[in-house]
Formats: structure tokens, sequence, C-alpha cells
């Protein structure tokens, strides 16, 4: 007797793949919105969008799973899943949920025998012994589990964007990085209004932080790494093939849809650029001056024999003409003061000597960390005397995830390192093979949400932004939607 297995309602697959899409819109928009998701009540709401998106997420590929195995209904796998082999998979997961084995492992409980022979724990374990304290059950790897646990459930939006950016088709992904741009329009009022109404304006909403502009952020920096990531997805919209008719064709090179959204949308960037130039955070003027420079060098490639050296010219002049004039629209005297060289060299050797002092702890720690999240209990055992005063961040993020994550650390880098070094050659593959036709739309989102990342990747040498929640987001879309594998077709 045989039986005949029912496919999973395929109307219950389309809800479920539509609430899953609500909540990683809905951790998009919101994340930057309460001090950038830095905040308890944030998290409170991040947290569980973050699950919802992650279990519609398992339960679409589920449905597939199952419908590949031979189930009646839809189709099999998708072009997402068929696109790289199981071992690419595994990888994307294990680093993926990096900050969750990370995590459980240094939460696990260890005798204090065991745990005073680890690198770096015995004079803790000192301590306690001469204030009495005999502890001999529940030590573990993290010497702040409760901070580590927190950590570790904070991720969770995070993962869930990534993952949700892996399998979101060309549509979707673009409605979602829509999304984020009207995230940061409305940061560019926000800050807007900070500015024209001063260090009294209610649009600080009691920060203590409110001189000059941040948005709904706590800190200028945030505010302008927000804005810099988000500029390469600018470019994106501005350059993208009109529609995928006309993609691949050999055709006069022109800039997305030349209709009245064009100022528009000019203006919108112009605003952007302005804002960063008024924060005058230099970590976000580099990060954001590197990643137009490189999206400017993109769109020439792109552009490739349909242009002649006079148009590529042309082109290079507008963005010079264009910065010039984001640059005349903001206060000279007080960007040249943050940029001056004495305050450049003081504030650069404060954030040399955390970083030495937090590769130390590091050192002191290896290989298994000092517990994620536990940077600000533990470093004043390592604290320069330079330095006085509160520090709760190393303000480089790479030295602070080697001391609170060892080499598990090393480990998920690696990972990133190998799959966005095999994304560069699929994506420069694909663009040879065109010979001189435009890149096609699915080619050129990820050309730019990769540039989006980079420019995380630079301000963090300086700063803190991995450990702000709606920074760690935008990154994660950004980096899924850059790692998304190619449709077959952009391989032909």
């Amino acid at each position: 007797m045989s039986t005949t297995r029912v496919a999973p309602s395929s109307t219950a697959s389309q809800w479920i793949h539509w609430l899953a899409f609500l909540c990683v819109g809905a951790t998009l928009f919101f994340a930057p919105l309460i001090r950038g998701g830095n905040r308890q009540i944030a998290l409170a709401i991040l947290l569980p969008l973050g699950l919802v998106a992650l279990a519609g997420l398992m339960a679409t590929i589920s449905f597939r799973w199952l419908n590949a195995k031979g189930v009646q209904g839809e189709n099999p796998l998708d072009r997402t899943l068929e696109a790289r082999p199981t071992w690419w998979w595994w990888l994307v997961t294990g680093v993926a949920f990096s900050p969750v084995w990370i995590g459980v492992l240094q939460l696990a409980p260890l005798t204090s025998g065991l745990w005073s022979s680890l690198a770096g724990r015995e004079p803790y374990l000192l301590a306690l012994e001469a204030a009495g304290v005999r502890a001999t059950t529940g030590l573990t790897l993290s010497l702040h589990p409760s901070a580590t646990l927190a950590a570790l459930w904070s991720t969770i939006p995070v993962i869930a964007v990534f993952l949700s950016a892996l399998f979101s088709s060309q549509k979707t992904t673009e409605k979602l990085l829509a999304l984020l741009m009207i995230a940061a329009l409305m940061q560019v009022a926000l800050s807007l209004f900070q500015l024209v109404q001063g260090p009294k304006s209610t649009a600080y909403f009691q920060s203590i932080y409110n001189q000059g502009v941040i948005g709904s952020f706590n800190n200028r920096n945030h505010l302008a790494d927000f804005i810099a990531m988000l500029l390469p997805v600018w470019f994106y919209f501005l350059v993208k093939p009109q529609s995928r008719r006309h993609q691949g064709q050999h055709r006069p090179f022109k800039v997305a849809n030349s209709d009245a959204r064009i100022p528009l949308w000019l203006f919108f960037g112009f605003g952007l650029l302005v804002m960063v130039l008024i924060t005058r955070s230099r970590g976000g003027l580099i990060a954001s001056s590197i990643v137009l420079l490189l999206c400017i060098v993109l769109l020439l490639l792109d552009a490739g024999k349909s242009l002649n050296t006079k148009q590529k010219l042309a082109i290079i002049l507008a963005f010079v003409i264009f910065g010039s004039l984001s640059l005349a629209a903001v206060e000279l005297d007080g960007l040249s003061k943050r940029l001056e060289s004495t305050q450049l060299k003081t504030d650069a050797e404060i954030r040399n000597a955390y970083a030495i002092a937090t590769l130390e702890a590091a050192r002191t720690f290896w290989p298994w960390g000092s517990g994620l999240g536990s940077f600000e209990a533990v470093f004043p055992r390592f604290q320069p005397a330079q330095t006085p005063g509160y520090i709760n961040h190393a303000h480089n993020d790479y030295a602070q995830l080697l001391m609170e994550a060892g080499l598990g650390a090393v480990l998920a880098a690696a990972g990133v390192l190998f799959l966005v070094g095999q994304q560069i050659n699929s994506l420069s593959r694909a663009m040879r093979l065109r010979r001189g036709k435009r890149m096609s739309a699915e080619v050129s989102m990820r050309c730019y949400a990769g540039l989006g990342v980079l420019a995380l990747l630079l301000h963090s040498w300086v700063e803190f932004n991995m450990r702000i929640p709606a920074l760690a987001i935008c990154g994660a879309f950004l980096l899924g939607t850059f790692l998304k594998p190619l449709p077959k077709a952009a391989h032909h």
C-alpha cells in the first residue's frame, strides 16, 4: 500500500514568507530609531522581530526542502539554493551563527580546577579566595556570563537579517534597501532639526550628547557611519539598469530613469553627503570618501566602451562639483578644527593606547577570550595609566572582538574573508563574461552593497560601530546582499 505525501500549503508558505519579510523590514527600519537600537527598550522590540523573521525563514527553507524531496507542490528549490554547493551553505551557516556557538561555548560550566588553568583566569580565582568566596562550580569561560548571554541574544536580529538577505529575491531586496534609504532620509531630517534648533532642541530626545548632529543615535560617529554605509546604496539606485528587458544589451550608458525623480534623488544624495560632513566624524568622512570614490570607479568600469574619454571625464567632473558643493554647504572652520593635526594626533594616540591594551588583553586570554560583551568589566585590569576614566569600548572593533571571542573570532573572520573572496571572484567572472555590456541589476546590487559593508569595516578600525545594533543590523543585511549567490543566468 503506497502513501502520498501532501505538500505543505502554498498559501501557508506565502503567509510565512510575508510575515518574515515584514519582520525583516521592521527590524531594518526601527533599529536606528531609539539610540541606534542601543537601549533595552529597543532590543525588546528588535529581539522578537528577529526571532519571528528567523523562524519564518527556517520554515520557508523547510518547505523548499520538503518539496525538493518529491512532495507535490511548488518548484523544488529556488535558484538561490541551487547556485551554491552544500558545503558553502554549511560555511555560511557557521559564520552566521558564530556569535551563538561562541557564546554557548563560553557559557558552558567548568570546575574551578579546570577554570583556573585557563589562560588569564587564575588572578580572578585568587581574588575570590582573598575575598573569602569559594567558587567550586558554575564557573564559565566568560568572565561576565550575564553580559555574554545578553550579547548572544542581541545578535539574533543581526543573524535574521543576514540570512534573510541571502534568500531574498532581487525585487524583495530592492524594497528592503529602499526602506533603508527612507530610514536615512529620516535621519537627515531629524539631524537638520537638531542643527537649526541648537543644543536645546527637542529633537535630541534628552540625549546628553546634544552638541552637533546625532540623528536618533547617541553619537555623531554612529550617525556618520550609518549614512556612509548607505551612500553606495543611494548610488546603486541612481545608476542601476532600467529594467530586465534592457539588461545585457549594448546600449548607451545613462543613469536610472531619466525623469523628474533624478533631480530629487541627486538632492537626496547631496543631503546625505552634507550630513556626513556636518557630523565632523573623521572616520565617517574617510569611509564615505573612499566608498564614493570606489562607486565612481565601479560606475566607469561598468560604462566601459559606452563612454568615450571626454564623457568619463565629464562624469568625474560632475562628482567633483557635487563634492565641492557639499563642502560649500557646511561650516569649514569647525570641520578643519576636527582635522587639525595636533588634535588628530592626540586622539589617534589615545585610540592606539586603547587598541594596544585591548590586544594585550586578547593575548592574555587567548585562545578562549574573556567572553562576549565582557570588555567593560574586564578592561580596567589592562587600562593604560595615561588614559584615566571610564572606558566601555576599545574604539577598535577588531581588537575588542579578538579580546572577547579569541580563536572563535579568528575562525569567523576567516570564514567571512573566504566567502567574500569567492564572491568577488564570482562577480568579476560575471562582469568579464558580459564582454562590454553593462552589469546586470543582480551584479550591480551586490557590488554596491559590498561597498556599503566596506564603509562599516573601515570606520570600525577607530570606532565601536559593530557594537551598535542598528549599524550591525544594517551591515549584516548589506553583507548578506553582497554574498547572495548569483543566479546561474548571470554567469552566461
